[in-house]
Protein backbone atom coordinates (compact mmCIF):
# COMPACT_ATOMS: atom_id res chain seq x y z
CA UNK A 1 0.00 0.00 0.00
CA UNK A 2 1.24 3.27 -0.94
CA UNK A 3 1.25 5.90 2.28
CA UNK A 4 -0.44 9.43 1.67
CA UNK A 5 -0.91 12.54 3.44
CA UNK A 6 -3.84 12.35 5.89
CA UNK A 7 -3.41 15.93 7.44
CA UNK A 8 -5.32 18.04 4.84
CA UNK A 9 -6.95 20.23 5.92
CA UNK A 10 -10.66 19.80 5.09
CA UNK A 11 -12.69 23.39 5.39
CA UNK A 12 -16.68 22.87 6.98
CA UNK A 13 -18.93 22.10 4.62
CA UNK A 14 -21.37 22.34 2.95
CA UNK A 15 -18.82 22.48 -0.09
CA UNK A 16 -16.78 19.07 -0.48
CA UNK A 17 -12.76 19.09 -0.78
CA UNK A 18 -10.89 16.38 -3.26
CA UNK A 19 -8.85 14.45 -0.87
CA UNK A 20 -8.76 11.22 -4.01
CA UNK A 21 -9.30 12.18 -7.54
CA UNK A 22 -7.53 9.58 -10.40
CA UNK A 23 -6.66 10.37 -13.42
CA UNK A 24 -9.31 8.92 -15.11
CA UNK A 25 -12.10 11.41 -12.74
CA UNK A 26 -9.93 14.71 -13.62
CA UNK A 27 -7.27 14.31 -11.15
CA UNK A 28 -3.63 13.56 -10.44
CA UNK A 29 -3.80 10.53 -8.08
CA UNK A 30 -2.78 8.52 -10.16
CA UNK A 31 -4.79 5.39 -11.27
CA UNK A 32 -8.07 4.20 -9.73
CA UNK A 33 -7.58 2.81 -6.32
CA UNK A 34 -8.72 -0.93 -5.04
CA UNK A 35 -8.57 0.28 -1.37
CA UNK A 36 -8.57 3.60 0.52
CA UNK A 37 -7.91 3.86 4.36
CA UNK A 38 -9.56 7.08 5.15
CA UNK A 39 -9.12 8.87 8.84
CA UNK A 40 -9.96 11.98 10.57
CA UNK A 41 -6.56 12.37 12.45
CA UNK A 42 -6.37 12.58 16.53
CA UNK A 43 -6.28 15.82 16.72
CA UNK A 44 -9.00 17.35 14.68
CA UNK A 45 -10.99 19.52 16.02
CA UNK A 46 -14.03 18.37 14.47
CA UNK A 47 -15.14 15.13 13.27
CA UNK A 48 -15.60 14.88 9.33
CA UNK A 49 -17.90 13.96 6.76
CA UNK A 50 -16.98 11.67 3.68
CA UNK A 51 -18.41 10.20 0.19
CA UNK A 52 -17.62 8.70 -3.03
CA UNK A 53 -18.40 10.63 -5.66
CA UNK A 54 -17.12 8.08 -8.81
CA UNK A 55 -18.46 5.53 -8.24
CA UNK A 56 -21.26 7.55 -6.97
CA UNK A 57 -22.95 7.34 -3.83
CA UNK A 58 -26.58 7.18 -3.97
CA UNK A 59 -28.13 10.57 -3.47
CA UNK A 60 -27.62 12.02 0.05
CA UNK A 61 -25.39 8.93 1.27
CA UNK A 62 -22.51 9.85 2.98
CA UNK A 63 -20.83 8.64 6.46
CA UNK A 64 -18.85 10.48 9.36
CA UNK A 65 -15.49 9.51 11.08
CA UNK A 66 -14.89 11.22 14.20
CA UNK A 67 -11.55 12.50 15.41
CA UNK A 68 -8.98 9.30 15.50
CA UNK A 69 -11.64 7.17 13.01
CA UNK A 70 -10.45 5.56 10.27
CA UNK A 71 -12.33 4.09 7.69
CA UNK A 72 -11.18 1.47 5.17
CA UNK A 73 -13.17 1.34 1.66
CA UNK A 74 -12.63 -1.04 -1.15
CA UNK A 75 -14.62 -0.82 -4.77
CA UNK A 76 -15.90 -4.43 -4.91
CA UNK A 77 -16.20 -4.40 -8.75
CA UNK A 78 -14.87 -1.43 -10.05
CA UNK A 79 -11.89 1.07 -8.92
CA UNK A 80 -12.70 4.08 -6.49
CA UNK A 81 -11.67 7.24 -8.52
CA UNK A 82 -13.31 10.31 -6.41
CA UNK A 83 -13.81 10.24 -2.54
CA UNK A 84 -14.64 14.05 -1.09
CA UNK A 85 -14.39 15.31 2.87
CA UNK A 86 -15.92 18.42 4.86
CA UNK A 87 -15.58 18.84 8.02
CA UNK A 88 -18.82 19.18 10.31
CA UNK A 89 -18.88 21.87 12.95
CA UNK A 90 -15.65 23.58 11.74
CA UNK A 91 -12.35 22.80 9.55
CA UNK A 92 -11.40 19.03 10.33
CA UNK A 93 -7.98 17.46 9.62
CA UNK A 94 -7.82 14.17 7.41
CA UNK A 95 -7.71 12.57 4.11
CA UNK A 96 -6.48 9.13 2.92
CA UNK A 97 -4.00 7.36 4.61
CA UNK A 98 -3.14 4.56 2.52
CA UNK A 99 -4.09 3.39 -1.21
CA UNK A 100 -4.14 0.15 -2.87
CA UNK A 101 -3.98 0.12 -6.45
Amino acid sequence: MARRNNRIAVPVGPAWTDVFRSGDAGGADGPGARELLLTCAADSAFSLEYRLEAPADPAGELARLAPGEAARIGGANQLIRHVVMRGVGGGATGGVEETRF
